[in-house]
């Protein structure tokens, strides 16, 4: 077991300079983000499946603050050398051009959220927030910074900028049937209060070669950033024979009750594409935790594919001690490594921002 998590350690070490980080979260995110059907860090897997809640202990808890970041495409030295700012979703239309020349080669993502929450007797209470920016050059631009930047502009050089944010605050409710046969169930739900923001703009060759600002993408009809407010419902279950141990199944109904916060993109082939952050999907776990040290979890997102974001994740944990060291991947964005000690946890790789990120994927 020892030698497997060291493997996959290597596995994922050459990719930390870009990676997503997640300091202060769930388990899950050092696993692949897998544990739909897995209890444990009750708050956090709660907000995955509010059926959770029903297998908690009764008593106060507080959820340790959760900071992740997302870095695809750019490092977090790189984002020193410029002032752009993601603020609701927006970004700083003065930073445009100085975008385009330093990571003009190829698309790029960086972003971060927060998280926060609070349970008892079965309720928890969260808050959360995330923004992404997302940059796409032509293939004129990329071959330009490619070949470092040399003379002109190239006339058809062009980088389209997305910025996608928003808050979200959940009151969730689970409880555990005493259930006549082998196993019981839990079932949960988890009301949601949500406001996304979009924004677009780009900058042309006349723009990067003269450092202008950038100009708004024609769908935000002159407004530098729209937004949109919804009310979201999701919906869980999970089978079990112990609350703590043994075999768990999970399923969940995501945006049972879908949040009507959906934005018409252009894309920079002038082709309409609808920007969702939010889609009804319906998911499928498997749990296992051994009496002692060694857990394990699998889960199918999205079995339908309402939301175009069909993904399996795997996952484990070994515990020595106090602490947890954990692995994992996701299909859709590679591997990840985690660790645990005395409740606080941090995860490397994978995708941290994965509702907005899977949105700005045109």
């Amino acid at each position: 077991m020892n030698r497997s998590l060291f493997l996959l350690a290597l596995l994922t070490a050459a990719s930390l300079v870009q990676a997503d980080w997640v300091i202060g979260s769930g388990r899950s995110s050092g696993m692949g983000r897998a544990g739909l059907a897995l209890p444990g860090d009750f708050v956090y897997s709660g907000r995955t499946n509010p059926a959770m809640y029903g297998l908690a202990p009764s008593d106060f808890r507080f959820l340790v603050p959760r900071f992740s970041f997302r870095f695809d495409g750019v490092g977090l030295g790189d984002l020193q050398d410029f002032r752009s700012s993601i603020n609701q979703g927006g970004l700083d239309s003065g930073d445009m051009a100085e975008l385009a020349k330093k990571f003009g080669d190829d698309n790029f993502q960086f972003g971060g959220g927060v998280g926060l929450g609070i349970f008892f007797q079965g309720l928890a209470i969260d808050f959360g927030g995330d923004a992404l920016v997302a940059g796409l050059p032509n293939a004129e631009l990329q071959s330009w910074v490619q070949a470092g930047s040399p003379g002109a502009v190239p006339v058809d050089a062009q980088l389209d900028a997305y910025g996608l944010g928003g808050y979200e605050f959940g009151i969730g409710y689970g409880r555990r049937l005493n259930t006549p046969g082998i196993m019981d169930i839990s079932l949960g739900a988890r009301a949601k209060i949500v406001r996304s923001y979009y924004t677009h703009r780009y900058v042309d060759s006349a723009a990067i070669q003269s450092n202008s600002e950038g100009t708004l993408g024609s769908e935000m009809g002159g407004k530098n950033v729209l937004n949109e407010s919804g009310l979201g419902l999701d919906l869980g279950m999970v089978a079990s024979a112990n609350k703590d141990r043994g075999y768990f199944l999970g399923a969940t109904i995501e945006n049972f009750l879908i949040p009507t916060t959906t934005f018409d993109a252009k894309t920079p082939m002038l082709a309409n594409s609808i920007v969702r952050p939010y889609a009804r999907m319906v998911n499928f776990g498997f749990g296992y935790i051994t009496p002692g040290k060694f857990v394990f979890a699998a889960d199918f997102i999205d079995a339908l594919n309402g939301g175009d974001r069909k993904e399996l994740r795997v996952g484990s944990e070994y515990l020595m001690g106090n602490f947890a060291f954990r692995g994992g991947y996701e299909s859709r964005s590679g591997f990840t490594v985690g660790f645990g000690i005395g409740g606080f946890n941090m995860a490397f790789g994978g995708n941290s921002s994965g509702q907005f990120s899977y949105a700005l994927r045109f």
